[in-house]
């Protein structure tokens, strides 16, 4: 990096802060490349490396990974050993993210011998907490927590408080997974008490997101879904898309569990947007698994049985355990519901010996549940027995590994609280004294504060008063104008409609008439054939012209049959006569709307059509419409070249003001993703009948 970092905040932050599209201007990317390109190896270069590495992290795996090791190489040959460990930790980072875990743990434990062998325990404790996070996800549990002690007493000591809050959400997760959630929700409440404290914002919505799936886990559904919202919110507001992935495939996952299965395909294929958008393979195919489990739910298996094949095929390539055990056991639910007790008790098999490989006790209940079931269906008593003698051995085994853990919780606690105990006595002795001497000048102080209070307090009512007369006029002036627009554009609707009327009507019928007295000149003069014929093309051509402007202007679809049946006639043209690859999946209600809402709706889809067509030089547009309980939703995706969001609001342009002044017209709301090369994502939700908490 172009500095040596010395904190250990930003030691602890750089691999928490995910990014959804590049962080830095073009310019400064291009500047680190000249850097990286010098022919002399030097610290500078080493460092510019690093930095690369970095920003091509959550964009480019390979890329990242090749900076990495051409930085540690460079490194290692001028004797720079802190850009040995920096490059090193790079590469640990990158490998994490995309899945390859056993190969990040072996990078991250190169990463603290280096900084143990310079004595830089602000870096070995980043360290610490990397591969704590790595084995945790990738394989060993038990062995994370150890790891994320010796980081908590390093930062203890630095007495480095944002440090703590994010070694505090890494022990939430660790005994939310083995689990003991009643530890996992003390340890995210007191994460989130930290980050409050010190206004560390931006890392709020993850870690109150971790406390929504504990509760979910406890089965209490009103907290879960509480703080799974007030974590979206958090994340919706620091832009954090790589969270909202997460926070959306757990409401899914939520919506699921209470019966509302329309609700959490909705937030599954939400999530489906972003994690392809932001490059997440893992992330994706395990709400691809989430949504199998779905699918399986509803009765439909061939999908369900898809979904699975899917994220089998991608957790093979990673060699995820977890991910593998998942889709065998939901393959071998879905061949038990179709009848196939062979295949389905070969894939619950395979599933549990791997689950007794890595000792996941958790895992082997559920999967002995699902062979018990599958024997039982099949009629084979004797062995649904043996099965169910096992799965209750089991059970037992983990109630009493769960009590014991919560046993040797309580007594470390209760140790600590007899500590505290002792020490409260005596502050409680010397407070006693001064509370005596205090009691005299507490009582003066609290006339004194009441008179300055009244005082205050007449103030602040009599500038309320002009506050809010101010504001009851700036509303009715909104007002005022909000009326004036809605006159405008509806006016402006229906002179559309009017002029295509006219065009339709009047010219074409005149058109139309004029060729058929050209068609007669043609038979009763020979001599005229060719001129006339020339004529007939010209007038046919402008017959079609006065068909497509009509069309543009009120398409005849959307006025007779509704919105839904126009957008599917917008798409076909689209495939058959521009060359798109235009997908259109209508979800929920296909009902009519308002008319004046169907129109601006319509006119919302056309024209971010039209941006697609004349600038993104797109081959593959893909529009989700979810009309459910007064609410409808549109994920309008394309592949094409993308832009910068931020510039492009800033130039106001037609395009993107017209869309985002008719969708605020409609007192609905708009987030525009756009990656430079990775296509852009359009989230557009309106009110149509009775208005959700979302759209307001």
């Amino acid at each position: 990096m172009g500095k040596t970092i010395t904190s250990a905040f930003a030691c602890l932050l750089m691999p928490l802060i995910m990014h959804a599209g590049p962080a830095s201007p073009d310019e400064f990317i291009d500047s680190l490349m000249a850097c990286a390109s010098q022919e002399r190896a030097s610290r500078e270069k080493v460092d510019c490396l690093i930095e690369l590495a970095y920003y091509y992290r959550d964009v480019d795996g390979d890329s990242s990974v090749m900076f990495s090791e051409k930085a540690y190489t460079i490194a290692r040959s001028i004797g720079y050993t802190v850009g040995e460990a920096e490059a090193v930790y790079k590469k640990s980072l990158t490998l994490g993210i995309t899945g390859h875990y056993k190969e990040a743990t072996k990078y991250a434990e190169l990463f603290i011998a280096i900084c143990d062998s310079i004595r830089d325990s602000v870096r070995m404790a980043k360290g610490y907490f990397n591969l704590g996070n790595l084995v945790r996800i990738g394989f060993d549990r038990e062995v994370s927590l150890d790891y994320y002690k010796r980081a908590k007493v390093i930062y203890e000591r630095l007495k480095d408080s944002t440090a703590l809050t994010v070694i505090y959400n890494g022990i939430g997760n660790y005994y939310k997974e083995i689990p003991v959630y009643d530890s996992a929700v003390t340890y995210y409440h007191k994460s989130i008490e930290y980050c409050e404290a010190i206004g560390f914002n931006s890392r709020l919505g993850r870690i109150i997101g971790n406390l929504g799936d504990t509760y979910m886990k406890l089965d209490d559904l009103e907290n879960a879904r509480k703080y799974l919202l007030i974590g979206l919110d958090h994340d919706r507001r620091n832009e954090d898309n790589v969270s909202m992935s997460v926070a959306f495939s757990r409401m899914g996952i939520l919506e699921k569990t209470d019966g509302n299965d329309h609700e959490a395909m909705k937030y599954h294929l939400l999530s489906d947007s972003l994690y392809r958008m932001t490059g997440d393979q893992s992330g994706l195919h395990d709400n691809i698994m989430n949504m199998g489990y779905l699918f399986l739910k509803q009765g439909k298996f061939d999908k369900a049985m898809e979904h699975f094949r899917k994220g089998l095929a991608h957790h093979r390539t990673q060699d995820y355990a977890d991910g593998r055990m998942s889709a065998w056991h939901g393959m071998a639910q879905v061949y038990r519901e179709i009848g196939q007790t062979g295949k389905s008790l070969l894939y619950a098999d395979s599933s549990l010996t791997m689950a007794r490989s890595t000792n996941n006790l958790y895992r082997q209940k559920a999967i002995l549940q699902t062979i018990y079931l599958t024997h039982l269906r099949a009629g084979n008593t004797e062995e649904a027995l043996q099965v169910f003698t096992e799965y209750h051995g089991l059970k037992d085994s983990i109630f009493s590994l769960e009590r014991t853990r919560i046993i040797n919780d309580l007594l470390l606690r209760y140790e600590k609280d007899k500590d505290r105990l002792r020490i409260l006595n005596l502050e409680k002795e010397n407070l006693e004294k001064a509370r005596q001497r205090n009691l005299m000048i507490f009582a003066a102080s609290g006339i004194l504060f009441l008179a300055l209070f009244i005082t205050l307090f007449l103030l602040y009512k009599r500038r309320k008063d002009r506050i809010i007369a101010s504001q009851k006029i700036r509303r009715l002036e909104e007002e005022k104008k909000h009326m004036a627009a809605r006159f405008l554009v509806e006016g402006q609707e229906l002179e559309r409609k009017r002029m295509a009327l006219e065009l339709h009507d009047n010219l074409g019928v005149l058109l139309t008439a004029t060729r058929l007295h050209f068609s007669e000149i043609r038979d009763k003069d020979p001599g005229s054939r060719e001129l006339v014929g020339r004529a007939e093309k010209l007038l046919e051509q402008a017959s079609t012209d006065v068909r497509k402007i009509s069309h543009n202007l009120m398409p005849g679809l959307l006025t007779k049959l509704g919105l839904f049946e126009a957008l599917e006639d917008l798409f076909e043209n689209l495939s058959e006569k521009d060359g798109f690859d235009a997908r259109l999946e209508v979800i929920g209600e296909k009902d009519r709307l308002n008319e004046n809402k169907e129109i601006m709706i319509y006119r919302i889809v056309q024209e971010l059509v039209n941006n697609t067509i004349k600038h993104a030089g797109a081959s593959v547009i893909d529009l989700t419409v979810v009309n459910q309980d007064g609410e409808l939703s549109m994920s309008y995706h394309d592949n094409g070249k993308g832009f910068d969001v931020k510039k492009m609001l800033d130039l106001k342009t037609m395009g993107l003001h017209s869309i985002q002044s008719r969708v605020e017209f409609l007192n609905g709301t708009v987030k525009i993703d756009s990656v430079k090369g990775n296509g852009t994502v359009f989230r557009i939700c309106i009110p149509v009948g009775y208005t959700p908490p979302s759209c307001k």
